[in-house]
């Protein structure tokens, strides 16, 4: 979480929020080694976030023709 807060300019609680999001929303997975957390993306949980993106936007906000 340190190295991400520092990389986005952002302060370690913001952060910490930030992600636990993520991963609350199945776009990471996390594994704690210690005091250190290690997140990592979620392939299927992003694939599955952005099915269900396009089937929303397609009901809500259908394409305009051209």
């Amino acid at each position: 979480m340190g190295q991400v807060a520092e990389r986005a300019g952002i302060a370690h609680s913001i952060a910490s929020e930030q992600l636990s999001l993520l991963r609350q929303g199945g776009l990471l997975t996390s594994r704690r080694d210690g005091k250190t957390v290690y997140y990592r993306a979620n392939p299927p949980g992003i694939t599955t976030a952005l099915a269900e993106l396009q089937q929303h936007l397609g009901t809500c906000c259908p394409p305009h023709p051209a």
